[in-house]
């Protein structure tokens, strides 16, 4: 082995700088081998290359911080101790149904990317429920591992209001003493239902400056205010309308769904975007339903 932790962890500092995402190659070039060999790890670990999405050109694209603890464990070792970050599951503070479409289907990292954990802080979890006596972690699919995302977000809705295997009060009801609760979270709720009403769009550098807090954690606030509150009103993004296209192109991949609903937007009868949420253009569902109806 000629790669040493002390390169592993230089390597992975510069990648922090300008990734969030894992390729292949990257993979490669952290633990210091070849291509093959990072193909021939993935190949055993079907669990892990599951998690991956699938980027430009096909590219497998892994989150930086699960994919780095996963190459630290295949070159040195699996008792080799990984960075603690984004430490999980957590529970909810308000128990609550994660959004998802008719159908919906869910990986480890879909999961994990909603409760803001790794994959697998998820896979972990769903190990250790899979044969609980009376709430097991819904089963994954043998061919597209995949579990149905309304048992999941049923199961989670269980799991917060349950608190199986901790003790004392739940967050919820720690804020409500407290007189806490989420109250930025409340306020951006508020601010985008002015936004909707008034017309206009809420970016994350603009909610950033009105909250003094950084991009990132506006942006957090915002994911959080748009799934609790467009859904109600009848609104997509673009990527809930690639996952509506109709069922007569099951063998388009993800990238040439997304690369489709670009080419209907681009129609001079295609909706325009209602509201833009963060970077992320919102339409309305009727009109989605039009453009996606096959001609008569």
């Amino acid at each position: 082995m000629t790669t040493t932790r002390e390169q592993f962890d230089q390597r992975l500092a510069e990648l922090r700088r300008t990734k969030r995402e894992l390729t292949r190659r990257d993979f490669a070039h952290l633990a210091g081998v070849a291509e093959k060999t990072v193909r021939n790890w993935l190949g055993a670990d079907t669990d892990f290359a599951s998690t991956a999405r699938t980027g430009a050109r096909g590219a497998q694209l892994f989150p930086l911080e699960e994919g780095a603890q996963w190459a630290r464990k295949q070159l040195f070792g699996p008792n080799e101790k990984a960075p603690q970050a984004h430490s999980g599951p957590r529970l909810s503070a308000e128990p609550q149904r994660m959004p998802h479409a008719p159908g919906e289907r869910w990986r480890w990292v879909d999961m994990a990317r909603l409760r803001d954990v790794t994959p697998t802080a998820v896979r972990v979890l769903a190990a250790d429920y899979r044969d609980h006596p009376e709430r097991p972690f819904p089963p994954r699919d043998e061919f597209d591992h995949r579990c149905d995302a309304s048992e999941v977000s049923a199961w989670f809705v269980w799991y917060d209001t349950t608190r199986p295997g901790y003790s004392g009060p739940r967050p919820a009801q720690i804020a409500a003493a407290s007189g806490t609760k989420d109250t930025r979270h409340k306020e951006v709720t508020r601010r985008l239902l002015t936004a909707l009403d008034n017309g206009q769009d809420l970016t994350t550098p603009v909610l950033a400056e009105e909250l003094d807090v950084s991009a990132d954690v506006a942006a957090r606030y915002l994911r959080q205010a748009a799934e609790e509150v467009l859904p109600g009103r009848g609104l997509l993004s673009r990527s809930q309308i690639a996952e509506r296209l109709p069922a007569t192109s099951p063998a388009l991949t993800p990238a040439q769904r997304r690369e489709r609903v670009k080419t209907l937007l681009k129609r001079q009868s295609a909706p325009a975007p209602v509201i833009t949420v963060g970077d992320s253009p919102y339409y309305n569902e009727r009109a989605v339903a039009e453009l996606l109806a096959p001609p008569v």
